[in-house]
């Protein structure tokens, strides 16, 4: 009896083949990177996308408790730039998805603002902010794994309107072109990169994000918008994305009748 059990014990302690255990391996590695796959693209286009919308109300919802009750005097404001991984601001692009609302922060540094998801869309130091002559310069990843707020740029269409929010109120751009170029060609952050204007009088809005979309980041898709007009946060949400995004709607109607 104990010379069968002995045989059985060795049996159960016999090693497993090098075939056995990469087989195992590849099993196990097939398995996580398919579930991967089926993870990033929920994360990216309802986690983080659901994430972005409820941050961006609350720093809504705060802006509104801190505005002024001053009257608007027509002049826009700008805002102070703010240190390098503060939020300042929120982008509404319905071209981008009917409620998408992404926030801003300062710099474009990777692991402060770009690949985290709730921030996300970076600013350019060394451009203009908005209400600024010049250029307004925002960077986002178009196929990053974490968060791509600038995924459907490629929606945009000749006068597609586009929302920068801060504390201060609401600054309406119009979509007027985009380009491709190559990582080096920089020139595309100077004040006046490749539009006409008026040095100290016109503004700009410029996306910048990598190209092609799902293939790597051989070159940059760059997006230029031109600068219509400020609504101070007393007024509410500009009517034109109020009626894009309904879901704005209740809350600024309610907002103007308590006015």
């Amino acid at each position: 009896m104990s010379e069968t059990v002995e045989r059985g014990r060795r049996r159960r302690r016999a090693r497993l083949s090098p075939l056995t255990v990469m087989g195992e391996l590849l099993l196990i590695g097939g398995l996580a990177v398919m579930g991967y796959i089926v993870w990033q693209p929920w994360h990216t286009g309802v986690g983080v996308t659901a994430k972005q919308t409820e941050l961006s109300t609350k720093d809504s919802a705060r802006w509104d408790s801190e505005a002024s009750t001053e009257p608007f005097d027509g002049v826009v404001p700008v805002p102070e730039a703010p240190p390098a991984g503060e939020v300042f601001a929120v982008l509404h692009v319905p071209s981008f998805g009917t409620t998408y609302a992404n926030r801003v922060a300062e710099t474009t540094d990777w692991d402060t603002v770009l690949n985290l998801d709730d921030k996300g869309i970076g600013h350019y130091e060394t451009t203009q902010m908005p209400g600024e002559p010049g250029n307004f310069a925002l960077a986002g990843h178009r196929s990053g794994p974490l968060i791509n707020a600038f995924r459907e740029v490629m929606n945009l269409r000749v006068g597609d309107p586009l929302f920068v929010e801060t504390a201060d109120g609401w600054y309406t751009y119009r979509f007027r072109s985009i380009e491709y170029v190559t990582p080096d060609e920089v020139d595309v952050l100077n004040p006046f990169p490749r539009l006409e204007g008026t040095p100290g009088e016109d503004q700009i809005l410029t996306l910048t994000t990598c190209h092609p979309k799902l293939a790597g980041s051989a070159e940059r898709a760059i997006a230029y918008s031109v600068y219509e007009g400020f609504q101070p946060r007393s007024a509410g949400a500009p009517e034109e994305l109020r009626k894009l995004n309904p879901t704005l709607e209740g809350t600024q109607a309610l907002r103007g009748d308590q006015e």
